[in-house]
């Protein structure tokens, strides 16, 4: 073989960051045409993908804070139940076993169905957690940095007086 005709290997990671920018510009430009106008600035558009990119990878429930703020696990959490029951003393037995016999094969296609989106949304749930995690994190290292410039600007402040401006 000569040299021009010698192949040069292709590296898959290169392949795929080529794809992935792609794909991220074409979803940038459709969402843009759709009119989201933040996304016309695409360093915007890169860190809110990537503060989503994070919120996915966010997989334990142990390191998310908002469950933990919330009252009580059963007021975010969808947990739906089959249990059959009466309150009826004499006849509950018989009006719970005639819904197991006949009812609950009935509707229990309605149960799978429901408890598979139940799941999806839970999913969402904590990725939308994980999510707000996140920008509250954001945000107090963004006010913590504003304050602490605000106080160093305050001493600049104080030594020329209100209103006048600094001379250099």
């Amino acid at each position: 073989m000569t040299a021009p005709e010698q192949l040069h290997p292709i590296h898959t990671e290169d392949v795929m960051a080529e794809v992935r920018a792609r794909v991220r510009a074409e979803v940038r430009a459709r969402l843009v045409r759709s009119g989201v106008r933040e996304f016309e600035d695409e360093p915007t558009f890169l860190a809110a993908e990537r503060l989503l990119e994070r919120a996915l990878q966010q997989r334990d429930r142990q390191l998310l804070l908002l469950p933990e703020l919330l009252d009580d696990e059963d007021d975010w959490r969808v947990n739906p139940s089959l249990r059959l029951s009466s309150h009826r003393p004499i006849a509950g037995g018989a009006i719970v076993w005639l819904k197991q016999t006949l009812l609950l094969p009935l509707t229990r296609w309605l149960f799978d169905y429901s408890r598979e989106n139940f799941a999806r949304q839970e999913r969402l749930n904590f990725v939308l957690m994980a999510c707000l995690q996140q920008l509250a994190v954001e945000n107090a290292r963004l006010a913590a940095r504003v304050e602490a410039l605000e106080g160093a600007a305050d001493p600049a402040r104080r030594a020329h007086g209100p209103g006048e401006a600094e001379t250099t």
